[in-house]
């Protein structure tokens, strides 16, 4: 719990945060992608892999958008709540679901839209919406998307569910690294197989993950990963309404936009849409915004990944990373600054 402390201190400010920025080039990738005026972007560890975590939920939310299109969905077609949460996993990301589980249930205690659920899921990233996604979009859907995206430092989005139980050693041989295969399978019979569902989920309700929060950090390495690159690449593509269509960009956008029911973000931004993510040891956030005060617009990936767990702790509970990455946008002075640490570093 205390590891990591020491660079608490030094980091209350984002200014200084800029500065632990520059001197550890180990914990992060940030691209930020000025779309007006290319010079003054930011390109820092960007090639370096990093935990795609629930940043997935973009490629999730496009061939859902991509789906609906076709009219493949029906964004009104209404699903049983109980139905997301068989995919829960006891003490893992436990405040995004419950936050997602209240949003739903002031909608309807039993059933909401497809489309309503999808929104929630980009809102707070709860890992059980995610997968039930995963599975009515159908693995061989989300392949095809990703094959035709050509990223070629991005690994294929797989279910959460799937991937904590391969890192559970009371569950799973965690000596080994498990193939995608075998991690849709692991999903898929906890969907689907009664006894193991329940097996499970008392495993995780008895010893949490099994292990400790630094291993737990560390297991991320056996995650889908991606670079600060691509994924800026993916949110410039939004920007210009490039990304698989024109409508499902603009679709995207707008669920994206949720950060407008809160109170700073209209009075910085004339338009603003993110993801973000914070499990233990990563913050990560993607993110495309205009300022207010420039008019020039960004696309951006930031990830802080296989953080000491204390000052993680520090970062997450003060949303400093998702301060940060909205203010370089639309403070000069931050970006300024955040631009010279990077040069002292590199």
């Amino acid at each position: 719990m205390a590891e990591g402390s020491e660079y608490i201190e030094r980091t209350y400010s984002l200014k200084s945060l800029a500065e632990f920025i520059g001197e550890h080039p180990e914990f992060v990738s940030l691209v930020s992608y000025n779309v007006d005026n290319p010079d003054s972007s930011i390109y820092y560890q960007a090639d370096v892999p990093r935990t795609l975590g629930v940043l997935s939920n973009i490629f999730l939310l496009a061939e859902y958008e991509r789906q609906v299109e076709a009219g493949i969905l029906n964004p009104q077609d209404k699903i049983n709540i109980d139905d997301i949460t068989r995919f829960t996993l006891p003490d893992v990301s436990t405040g995004s679901h419950k936050e997602a589980l209240s949003i739903l249930r002031k909608i309807d205690s039993k059933q909401i839209s497809l489309d309503h659920a999808v929104a929630t899921m980009v809102q707070v990233g709860d890992l059980a919406i995610s997968d039930y996604l995963w599975f009515l979009l159908g693995q061989e859907n989300i392949e095809a998307l990703m094959d035709s995206l050509e990223l070629e430092h991005t690994d294929l989005p797989l279910p959460f569910s799937g991937l904590y139980i391969s890192i559970n050693p009371n569950l799973s041989d965690t000596s080994k690294t498990f193939t995608n295969e075998e991690v849709i399978a692991l999903a898929t019979r906890f969907k689907n197989d009664d006894d193991f569902n329940k097996n499970v989920t008392s495993t995780f309700d008895d010893n949490r993950i099994g292990i400790s929060f630094m291993q737990e950090r560390d297991a991320l390495a056996k995650f889908p990963q991606t670079t600060a690159r691509e994924m800026a690449q993916v949110m410039f593509k939004l920007q210009k309404d490039e990304f698989i269509s024109e409508t499902v960009s603009a679709n995207i956008k707008q669920k994206m936009r949720w950060v407008f029911g809160g109170e700073t973000i209209p009075l910085t931004f004339d338009d603003y849409g993110a993801i973000y993510d914070t499990r233990m040891g990563m913050l990560s956030g993607i993110d495309v915004g205009t300022s207010i005060f420039t008019g020039s617009t960004s696309a951006q990936a930031m990830f802080f990944d296989r953080l000491p767990v204390a000052f993680w702790m520090h970062l997450s509970a003060n949303h400093m990373q998702e301060d940060f990455q909205q203010r370089i946008i639309w403070d000069p002075a931050l970006l300024e600054v955040t631009l010279l640490e990077i040069s002292k570093s590199e």
